[in-house]
């Protein structure tokens, strides 16, 4: 397990000085249960090495770019798992978090939630989106 602080946090697509020019790892999933939905974690390159490095315990140039994509997408489920577990006492199922493409539209603008946290090598931005329900 790894641990990081955060040095600043809040709701939205992110805080002004946050540059959405830099190289990014966004990955998604999915879950099923009572809610169903989506959910994202998007961070740059920077920052998912950062992570990887503490969640690995290796150093920084030991650590690919594809490790520390895998790391984000551990800890979008842990995350999603976190977020779901305290929310209802349904059960979900949820799907293996997948790197999302490019090109994919990602961004979850009609989120449920969105909140972003600086951790100081980066801000790391989490979307939920539920699905609506007849």
């Amino acid at each position: 397990m790894c641990f990081t602080g955060v040095v600043a946090s809040g709701e939205g697509a992110g805080p002004p000085e946050a540059d959405g020019t830099l190289p990014a790892i966004a990955v998604v999933l999915q879950f099923h249960g009572s809610p169903s939905g989506g959910f994202r974690v998007s961070v740059p390159l920077k920052l998912a090495r950062a992570v990887g490095v503490a969640f690995l315990g290796r150093e920084e140039t030991e650590v690919s770019d594809s490790q520390a994509e895998e790391v984000v997408c551990e800890l979008a489920n842990m995350i999603c798992g976190s977020i779901l577990s305290r929310q209802s006492k349904a059960t979900f199922q949820i799907t293996h978090p997948e790197p999302a493409p490019p090109e994919q539209d990602v961004s979850f603008e009609s989120a449920g939630a969105r909140c972003w946290f600086d951790l100081g090598d980066g801000i790391l931005t989490v979307s939920l989106e539920l699905q609506q329900t007849l």
